[in-house]
């Protein structure tokens, strides 16, 4: 080749046997372009960039850098205390970064639910006794305990678990014994039982079966988790300096927001009670 001071922007390729006479057939395969080194060309196009075009994209990158830089795998954690008027938390950096934001406040309410069905010293004639009817709709699961404080010498004590009929309102037992005794009665003592999702789907209660002799005890519930929960806790409104909390941006209690700021970009917080915010940094 004459051209030494050309650099190859492809290389060639060929399936074919490349001819003897090469001046007459050529050589099957990519077109090459030659393109000297000091040439900016536009690998889309084709077309030469100019100087100002090749300077812009060298500054693009240069700010592509930069900002990969900045925003690294450390972490600068600092905590804010944010109150019922906009309080800075973010100044303003000459160059863009990550926060992580977390209302740290993780106080849960509703999650879980107590029933007492029967109270403390209730006893049980020798018959059966049903619970009042428990809506358990909005839960996954029930767990009982039952306390024996007088022992029945009955031959025949059952508590049976039942689900009722939304159609018909009738009852229809869905799992027996959920509290296993033998044939001499259920003795002194306190007694649990977890029957799952067995049977809690709307109305749900306990049919207590005792024969020959009564029992004194008392029997409570634990539905849960619920379906739905409330978090207790302030909620902080992020925004500009002046952020409302009608127009900021919610972070709920016990929740956590990524926040990737431009440079010279500063963040307010407000909240609808006094609370305090873990900010983390990225270093």
């Amino acid at each position: 080749m004459e051209n030494t001071d050309m650099w190859l922007d492809t290389e060639i390729s060929s399936k074919t046997v490349i001819p003897n006479d090469i001046n007459q057939t050529g050589i099957v395969g990519e077109n090459v372009n030659y393109y000297d080194p000091m040439r900016s060309i536009d690998r889309r196009s084709g077309e030469e960039l100019t100087s100002n075009d090749a300077l812009i994209r060298i500054l693009r990158n240069t700010d592509i850098d930069i900002a990969l830089r900045t925003i690294g795998n450390a972490f600068f954690p600092r905590v804010v205390t944010l109150s019922t008027s906009p309080v800075l938390i973010i100044s303003p950096n000459r160059f863009p970064r990550g926060y992580i934001l977390i209302n740290a406040n993780t106080s849960v309410t509703g999650i879980t639910s107590t029933q007492t069905l029967f109270a403390a010293a209730t006893v049980l004639p020798v018959a059966t006794t049903n619970t009042v009817a428990l809506n358990v709709g909005g839960f996954e699961s029930a767990r009982f305990f039952l306390d024996v404080t007088e022992a029945s010498a009955g031959a025949t004590t059952s508590f049976d678990l039942q689900t009722q009929d939304p159609v018909s309102g009738n009852w229809a037992t869905a799992q027996t014994d959920i509290f296993q005794f033998s044939g001499g009665g259920a003795a002194i003592g306190t007694y649990y039982a977890n029957v799952g999702g067995i049977g809690v789907d709307t109305q749900m209660r306990i049919a207590a079966v005792v024969g020959g002799d009564t029992m004194t005890c008392s029997l409570s519930c634990i539905l849960k988790p619920a379906l739905s929960a409330t978090i207790a806790g302030a909620t902080a409104f992020l925004g500009g300096p002046d952020v409302n909390t009608t127009i900021g941006y919610p972070l709920l209690s016990g929740s956590r927001e990524t926040f990737y700021l431009r440079e010279n970009t500063a963040l307010f917080g407000v909240a609808t009670g006094a609370l305090t915010l873990n900010l983390f940094e990225l270093q």
